[in-house]
């Protein structure tokens, strides 16, 4: 009784959950090179190519520089105008993916949301998106404070691949938010583990224990592994 109490009295207030989930620093922790032109490059491959498969791979490269610049607008009206052309049939499952993940990019949920669910839907998925696709809907979910759902989506992302850090980071907000606080804790840890101590999923255990202190092991003196992903796109 005692525990529950001291629970409700430090429940975690979702008042920004940007800065929650730690998106940008997620995100820093790539590091792009970009080589002078490889914009104009990339779109040049991808205006001139006469196959799908030609396109997608151009298409792969411009949205990597999108991306790196933060030029998301530019890439969802690329992806968009190759999503209406009837060669690319076979490859809509993956256009509607990168528009799901431009449009989450952007903090634009909803229609996040909605190009995820349409690739899912898509009889041609690729089997490797499947997992990812449902951890990044449970991620949006978790942004609308529908955490019911966001739980529900990253349980389904972690019956596909259960080694995926994400997932359990995702899982292990949706659950806090649910006063599931021993449950967040186990998920905060698996992905602390499975990451190697990334960053993020430090960040959220040792909050976790600093929101609820005794509820949970002290992890007070736990490193943050510091360490970047470097892409060279030229």
């Amino acid at each position: 009784m005692y525990g529950y109490v001291h629970m409700m009295k430090t429940r975690p207030m979702p008042l920004n959950m940007i800065e929650e989930l730690f998106i940008n620093d997620l995100r820093d922790g790539i590091v792009y090179c970009i080589a002078k032109g490889a914009q104009d490059r990339a779109k040049k491959a991808l205006y001139s190519a006469k196959t799908a498969d030609d396109k997608m791979s151009a298409l792969t490269a411009v949205l990597k520089v999108c991306i790196a610049e933060s030029n998301l607008l530019e890439g969802l009206t690329i992806t968009e105008r190759l999503l209406n052309e009837p060669m690319m049939i076979f490859h809509r499952s993956r256009l509607l993916f990168w528009l799901g993940d431009l449009n989450e990019r952007l903090y634009d949920f909803d229609p996040a949301i909605g190009y995820y669910c349409h690739s899912l839907a898509c009889a041609s998925r690729p089997d490797e998106l499947h997992h990812v696709i449902w951890s990044n809907l449970g991620f949006c979910w978790l942004y609308k404070q529908d955490f019911r759902t966001a739980e529900q989506c990253c349980r389904r992302s972690l019956e596909l691949a259960s080694k995926e850090w994400e997932a359990w980071k995702n899982l292990g907000v949706s659950l806090e938010h649910q006063q599931q606080i021993e449950e967040a804790f186990l998920a905060y840890f698996k992905a602390v583990h499975l990451s190697r101590g990334r960053a993020v999923p430090v960040w959220h255990l040792t909050r976790l224990n600093q929101r609820h202190p005794g509820v949970v092991p002290d992890v007070s003196g736990m490193k943050v592994t510091a360490y970047r992903e470097y892409e060279i796109l030229i």
